[in-house]
């Protein structure tokens, strides 16, 4: 009966692709063979008692069989790779996420929108790094890790809804720290979890979808904690100016009620780990069930989301210490697999959201290599393939200071289809990138006004396709109202998230959405702007690459940067560079030193940062006070 109704289910998915469904045999065209496999029993303990008892036409083979048999089933079904993507994708169930294709038409691509639609119009399948960590329940600690846009948000979520089903006693806790996020997430969990499970999920009691802080509106972790416990939590106000606002709030946590908070979920999920301090992950290890290692706290962490910790904290730093002054979960829980070859540390390789050309324009100017101070270098080929690159030169294993390097990305490790449609049709994948300079914010503001209106008049690009990313550091709010005031003029709307609108309104229809490389975490759109961009070149702080990075990797379609004055030619230049050796990276290893130097401002709080940097522009700007302080250097 089992088997019966598996390949039952294995029909009535494939039907709902009537490419692969015959409806006059109303059976699918991909031939469905099955077998019975007995993994605890030999051949010789069975016996004939399998055909006697049972009524299976299916096969009953111990696991000693399985692999003969499997190669000797007939090659009966020839399919194109497109298919058996398709296939798979149905029987997985990630079908439900994919972009519907309009059926019998065939689309000329003519506009911006055409072009980026087609794009999106590809089958939703796992790749194989993806399938292992979302289909996997590790019994104790793990660590998922990947670019921005390699699916760790869809990673998680499809884990959370698996194993809500199939553990219904069990309590998960996902959280995050995008306010934004809390509706895609739970949108990307109902989908699979109510195709596979016939009813909603249960959100309420077992599953807990919960941004870091949370507040009146929506709940949150350290929201909960607080109603739970009988605390009055803090405001945002009580804390603002004391440094890391979250850090702070868990802090003060840990210190009232540390020894009271009981363990309660079953499964933790933390997506954005690069954004957490310490603190959280520390009240996250006391809500987990379990003892040390047997603590199923899985972690997502967006490797080159922050220039400040580039290096990853290990769970030693990250998880706290016990009353010995040991940490409660040592590096080495990171170490090998699980039984059932289940991965501890998981890399997930391949790009999906950010085509190759941009991707590397966001990763040479962050990184600044080709700049004459390179503010971060990997100097192992095993951390560039990490990250999706390959390494041509030099051919060792540890890359030294002053060594010809040659970094290329495959285009296996970027599969955003728009590069190769542009190919396809004669358009330069490059101009995906543009960067344009102007003389003044006003000219900025001017450029930005017309190609928005242009995009959406004259490309068909639905305005909550559109964000900008403003890099001016400091209060932004007047900023960002004169970029609204200049949309306005054009008739075009938009919002504001956190500043004006609430902080988790973000892409509403119709609107473009205006924000802060901070607030666009965890977001895309099929076009981005990054304006302000002048200030990336002359940033002695490196918060400048870092949030353009954070702000270019938003787009999976195409970016444009913008900025005025000197600083942007400078960047300009930098980007020509990388778009001359695109897809390559070709620049001489800096000295290990001269990167640590260039780092250590970035262990500053944000308040010192901007006093050096107002100090390095005012030398910058006055040959007398430059000569002075050479003059006292040398005393």
């Amino acid at each position: 009966m089992i088997v019966e109704i598996y390949e039952e289910e294995i029909q009535s998915r494939l039907k709902n692709d009537l490419s692969l469904y015959n409806r006059q045999t109303r059976r699918a065209k991909t031939p469905v063979t099955s077998a019975v496999v007995l993994c605890n029993n030999t051949k010789q303990e069975t016996g004939t008692w399998y055909t006697e008892y049972s009524d299976y036409s299916s096969a009953a083979l111990d696991t000693e069989a399985l692999e003969s048999w499997l190669r000797g089933l007939p090659p009966a079904y020839n399919c194109s790779h497109e298919e058996l993507g398709r296939i798979i994708s149905l029987l997985e169930g990630t079908f439900i996420y994919e972009t519907k294709a309009t059926p019998g038409v065939e689309l000329k691509l003519k506009t911006v929108n055409d072009y980026i639609q087609q794009s999106l119009k590809t089958t939703f399948k796992q790749d194989d790094a993806q399938r292992l960590a979302s289909m996997q329940l590790p019994p104790g600690p793990q660590r998922i890790r990947g670019l921005a846009g390699t699916g760790k948000t869809i990673v998680l979520s499809l884990k959370a809804a698996i194993t809500h089903k199939r553990f219904e006693d069990f309590k998960i806790l996902y959280l995050f720290n995008t306010q934004s996020l809390y509706q895609h997430v739970q949108n990307l969990i109902s989908k699979y979890y109510t195709l596979e499970a016939k009813r909603a999920p249960d959100f309420d009691n077992k599953l807990n979808v919960f941004h870091a802080w949370g507040g009146r509106q929506k709940p949150g972790l350290y929201s909960s904690l607080c109603a739970k416990y009988g605390l009055m939590p803090l405001t945002l106000g009580q804390v603002r100016g004391r440094g890391d606002s979250l850090a702070y709030i868990y802090k003060d946590l840990i210190s009232r009620i540390g020894d009271a908070i009981e363990p309660e979920y079953d499964l933790i999920l933390i997506d954005e780990a690069q954004d957490f301090p310490n603190e959280v992950f520390e009240v996250v290890y006391k809500l987990a069930k379990g003892e040390g290692a047997a603590k199923r706290i899985i972690w997502a962490y967006d490797e080159f989301q922050s220039l400040r910790d580039i290096e990853i904290k290990g769970p030693s730093e990250l998880f706290g210490k016990n009353d010995a002054g040991e940490p409660n979960l040592p590096d080495s829980v990171l170490q090998g697999k699980y039984p059932g070859d289940i991965p501890k540390d998981f890399v997930l390789p391949n790009c999906y959201r950010t085509p190759r050309p941009v991707l590397m324009t966001a990763h040479g100017v962050a990184l600044g290599l080709y700049t004459s101070r390179p503010n971060e270098m990997f100097y192992y080929p095993r951390e560039w393939q990490a990250i999706g690159y390959q390494v041509n030169k030099p051919d060792s294993l540890v890359i030294s200071a002053n060594d010809e390097v040659e970094i290329e990305r495959p285009d296996e490790n970027s599969r955003n289809l728009l590069e190769g449609l542009m190919k396809e049709n004669n358009k330069r994948p490059l101009n995906l990138v543009q960067c344009e300079a102007f003389d003044s914010n006003t000219d900025q503001l001017q450029f930005l006004a017309e190609n928005i209106h242009r995009l959406i008049s004259d490309e068909n690009v639905a305005a909550e396709e559109i964000i900008i990313v403003n890099l001016k550091s400091g209060n932004n709010k007047d900023a960002m109202l004169e970029i609204q005031r200049r949309l306005n003029a054009s008739g075009i709307k938009s919002v504001i998230p956190g500043y004006v609108e609430s902080a988790d309104v973000f892409k509403p229809r119709g609107f473009v959405t205006i924000t802060t490389p901070f607030r666009a975490k965890g977001n895309e759109a099929n076009i981005v702007f990054v304006i302000n961009a002048q200030q990336v070149s002359g940033d002695f702080t490196l918060r400048m690459r870092n949030a353009f990075f954070v702000g270019v990797t938003r787009s999976r379609g195409w970016c444009y940067i913008t900025g005025y004055g000197t600083g942007i030619h400078k960047l300009r230049d930098e980007i020509d560079k990388i778009k001359n050796d695109f897809p390559k990276f070709c620049f001489i290893c800096p000295d290990p030193t001269v990167v640590q130097s260039s780092k250590s401002f970035l262990s500053k709080s944000d308040k010192e940062l901007n006093k050096i940097q107002e100090l390095l522009e005012l030398v910058e700007k006055n040959p007398e006070l430059r000569q002075l302080m050479a003059d006292r250097l040398k005393d």
